[in-house]
């Protein structure tokens, strides 16, 4: 049973789904003729067909034979899904593959089908990074955007956090979201305070989307880090980690330790 691991591994998951499919029928056994074999496995028919003799002079049935290519099948699914993909945004290294964060984000609002969330610290141009996702709203009336967002107080500003927090939306919907339909968007009241001991930002970058993807960058959502500027990311299909995520965020909102935008 050494070999079975190296063997298997070099099979496509077609190839392991086909041979899976044959050998519980009766269509393939050890003894087959190779081209049988090699039907399915290719330059690996004969490896193949050495492996099954094997595992059928250890009393193996079809049947067996079969549960297991499929639990190595479901094993390397899993292993695809939870393995996070690197997404490194910059210019090209030889050996290195990249992908810029725009064309990940923008895949991101194109999949939404019933939620959104994104957290950011700074925002520039926003309606060039955000019309797909405006256009996903309008093709699926009930899909929920939800922005967090840093409102700051500036060095030195005085005015009061109602003027801030105003002044704050009228450009957010002007420069980042003038369509008709306006998300939810929230914010750390801290980061208004004028007692530097208690003032605090809301500095994380992140993309959810139905609770099933996560991404994580370091990507504020401007042109430049999106499309310029070297940045790193993680993007996870993991529902557990999208949701625990969405999770906290809804929480923070509930407990009233982010505020929704006016």
């Amino acid at each position: 049973m050494t070999k079975l691991q190296p063997l298997l591994a070099r099979l496509s998951e077609p190839a392991l789904v086909a041979l899976a499919t044959a050998v519980e029928a009766g269509w393939l056994v050890g003894a087959s003729p190779l081209p049988a074999f090699s039907s399915i496995a290719g330059d690996l028919g004969g490896e193949v067909s050495d492996w099954l003799l094997d595992l059928e002079s250890r009393a193996f049935t079809g049947r067996q034979v079969a549960c297991l290519l499929h639990n190595v099948i479901a094993g390397r699914q899993r292993e695809q899904v939870l393995t996070p993909d690197l997404v490194l945004s910059g210019p090209d290294v030889p050996g290195v593959p990249t992908a810029d964060t725009y064309t990940v984000v923008q895949n991101l609002f194109q999949e939404a089908q019933e939620e959104v969330v994104l957290a950011g610290y700074a925002f520039y141009n926003g309606r060039m990074l955000f019309e797909r996702l405006a256009e996903q709203q309008r093709l699926r009336p009930k899909l929920k955007i939800l922005f967090h967002v840093d409102l700051p107080r500036r060095h030195n500003d005085t005015a009061s956090s109602d003027s801030i927090i105003l002044q704050f939306a009228e450009e957010f919907k002007k420069r980042h979201w003038p369509w008709e339909r306006f998300p939810e968007v929230y914010f750390d009241p801290r980061a208004l305070s004028t007692d530097s001991k208690i003032r605090a930002s809301l500095h994380a970058k992140i993309v959810v989307v139905d609770r099933k993807k996560l991404f994580l960058t370091s990507a504020n959502f401007t042109e430049a880090a999106h499309q310029k500027n070297i940045e790193m990311g993680l993007l996870c299909a993991v529902p557990y980690l999208a949701e625990r995520v969405g999770s906290y965020l809804e929480g923070l909102r509930r407990s009233g330790q982010l505020l929704r935008l006016p």
